[in-house]
């Protein structure tokens, strides 16, 4: 039998030891990341369809098998990692409860982390964890902080299960978009009354309208639905992670 075209002993070891470690109830990871973009020269580029990037070779497979794409190993430098470009815009997931959403306000500055808030309260860094962060209250104050480069910008991370496959673990989904960080709430009500795991849709759907000034314009947008409800929907893909 051939080799694997982007297997080694090395990662296979690694993939066991994680394996046994999620066995054990060890997870703090997800076995794969769902994106809206590519990283170009430092610039995300838009693609089709959803793009799922994943540590293990196993998984990758089986997204492949699923939802098209041939998996393909990058180098990001730090690590290897599996990309599979799929061709599907719409794939059904199971979400775990309000759990399953979070929001933190993080700000880098010099490389480095140095302000991650829940909007009210420190997270870190540790030593000021629980104090007050001093941000606005309303998230219009916070983007405007943001835009004046003096405050922190959303990161929403959502995270789900393929409901096609639900054994292969959980995904996850991150975003440092304003307007999902805006209806994160309507997404959290909408968990709570559902039933857990809550079936829902993630979309990559097409955005296209005309300014006043008669420019066409296009983009890219996640929408997340439970049930036939959307609750949730992302303002522009050049936002995404």
């Amino acid at each position: 039998m051939n080799a694997h075209p982007y297997r080694s002993p090395r990662r296979d070891q690694k993939l066991y030891d994680d394996r046994a470690d999620r066995s054990r109830g060890f997870a703090s990871e997800p076995v794969g990341r769902f994106h809206v973009a590519r990283q170009r020269g430092g610039r995300p580029i838009a693609v089709s369809a959803w793009r799922i990037t994943t540590e293990d070779h196993a998984v990758a497979d089986a997204v492949g098998g699923l939802y098209g794409g041939v998996p393909q190993l990058l180098d990001t430098g730090d690590e290897l990692v599996v990309e599979v470009l799929t061709r599907r815009d719409h794939i059904p997931v199971l979400l775990g409860g309000r759990g399953a959403v979070s929001l933190r306000m993080v700000m880098l500055g010099a490389g480095e982390t140095f302000h991650v808030c829940d909007g009210t309260r420190f997270l870190e860094p540790a030593g000021a964890r629980g104090s007050l962060c001093g941000c606005p209250a309303s998230l219009a104050d916070r983007k405007a902080a943001a835009q004046a480069g003096r405050g922190p910008t959303p990161e929403v991370r959502i995270g789900f299960r393929l409901a096609d496959l639900p054994e292969l673990g959980v995904f996850s989904l991150v975003s440092t978009s304003w307007e999902l960080a805006a209806e994160l709430p309507a997404l959290a009500a909408a968990l709570d009354t559902a039933a857990v795991p809550a079936m829902g849709v993630l979309r990559y759907e097409l955005v296209e309208f005309t300014t006043r000034s008669g420019i066409a314009v296009s983009y890219r947008r996640p929408v997340v639905e439970v049930g036939r409800t959307q609750v949730l929907a992302q303002d522009a893909v050049r936002l995404a992670a």
